[in-house]
């Protein structure tokens, strides 16, 4: 390993999540690629030389910054014990990391299909208990009841539809899905998910067929080697982050109920992490800018003569002490939230992309609306001339208050 002066350390994109270990509160570090059977626990002292993990720090700069900031010595060695402990987890961006990643890659393309990472935790696995799960949302009390086919001659274009657990957002699932059900289907669907794992390459989709409970839904992989030659790379690159993301899987699950034994479809699953700071002046975001306008560029290229449904599975803020936010949501707080998603919603409903981007960086998206990415992902590749909201709710997530927002739209 290199010597502490020249070792710049950068820990990967992990969730912290607090636990109590031995009847001490600690801080569980969770790798969204769960590349390991195990979480590390650290201690919340620790997390200050967590946050110096950055790739500009060396060990002796995190060393002299905490003796600074505590007034007391801080030991290198405790610095470089936990690094490697760090390090051991494959919680690093290092050479350890790598060689594990690219074995879980390798080990995933050679899977005949994705198997459904989350039936039995938030829907049902047995296919009936499912349906019937799923036939609830729809007939209960603020459900739009059970969908009616065929009765609008417009095709839907778009759906934004929840990824928030289908079972604290089914009758906002439900609302969307019924008015999909309403048009003509499509061919193929291409889902847009957030990747919350993070996308180092901005978008990435994967050409395995999804396994539910309902079945096998095949991946267009046609239209994914068209999408690839029309923008210049492998689209799939970083397809292992589908493995146990939940966003696509629940459309999925959707569009199943919908059209099995009806209507047969393909699917393009893609997940996407950008931010609205690709969209400003910034000259140091031209780069990232001028890819992603080349994938959605390649996206309606490899598109254009096939029938397609655009799908965003987004969710929209995320308030409260679960998100990092030092105040416990009140009544009031939920209100407001609520009152700017519908300004944000208008825009949407305008199809004004622009209006959109303005909403969530006027205050630097500070409610942490998750479902940035896939939303304008799918504005710029859809052709839709405007939407209509369905539904707009929201629910408590902890004992703290915290919350997530959501929403569902569709486009014509």
């Amino acid at each position: 390993m290199s010597s502490d002066s020249e070792f710049r350390p950068r820990l990967r994109n992990v969730e912290p999540i607090r636990v109590v270990v031995e009847g001490s509160e600690a801080i569980a570090l969770k790798d969204p690629l769960q590349l390991q059977d195990r979480l590390l626990c650290v201690r919340r002292e620790a997390l200050p030389i967590l946050a110096l993990l950055d790739g500009d720090h060396s060990l002796l700069d995190i060393q002299a910054d905490l003796t600074q900031r505590t007034g007391r010595i801080v030991f290198s060695d405790d610095i470089r014990e936990m690094v490697d402990r760090l390090d051991e987890a494959c919680l690093l961006d290092s050479d350890r990391f790598r060689e594990v990643y690219r074995a879980k890659v390798a080990e995933y393309r050679r899977k005949p299909f994705r198997p459904s990472s989350h039936a039995g935790i938030s829907y049902h696995s047995d296919p009936q208990s499912l349906r019937s799960e799923l036939d609830g949302f729809f007939t209960g009390s603020t459900g739009p009841g059970l969908p009616e086919f065929n009765t609008d001659t417009a095709r839907p274009l778009g759906l934004i539809a929840p990824h928030i657990d289908i079972r604290a957002g089914g009758a906002c699932f439900a609302h969307g899905y019924h008015a999909l059900a309403a048009g003509p289907p499509a061919d193929v669907y291409v889902i847009f998910g957030t990747g919350h794992a993070g996308v180092e390459g901005m978008f990435s989709a994967t050409t395995l067929d999804f396994d539910t409970p309902f079945g096998r839904v095949e991946t267009d992989r046609e239209l994914i080697d068209a999408l690839g030659r029309a923008f210049g790379a492998d689209p799939a690159a970083e397809e292992i982050l589908h493995a146990t993301e939940h966003v696509i899987e629940f459309q999925v699950i959707f569009l199943q109920y919908l059209f099995a034994g009806r209507h047969r479809f393909t699917i393009v699953p893609v997940l996407c992490s950008l931010s609205h700071h690709l969209f400003s002046d910034d000259s140091a975001e031209n780069g990232r800018r001028e890819l992603f306008d080349r994938f959605c560029s390649a996206m309606r290229d490899a598109c254009r003569s096939r029938s397609v449904c655009f799908i965003a599975s987004a969710d929209l803020d995320h308030m409260g002490p679960r998100y990092g936010d030092t105040f416990v949501p009140h009544k009031g707080t939920v209100a407001s939230s609520l009152q700017q998603d519908s300004e944000l919603m208008a825009c949407l409903e305008r199809v004004d992309v622009d209006g959109f981007v303005r909403g969530i960086a006027g205050d630097d998206d500070a409610r942490r609306v998750c479902g940035f990415s896939p939303i304008v992902a799918m504005l710029h590749c859809m052709d839709a001339t405007r939407g209509r909201l369905l539904s707009l709710d929201f629910v408590h997530v902890d004992e703290h208050s915290s919350f997530v927002s959501f929403a569902s739209m569709i486009f014509h």
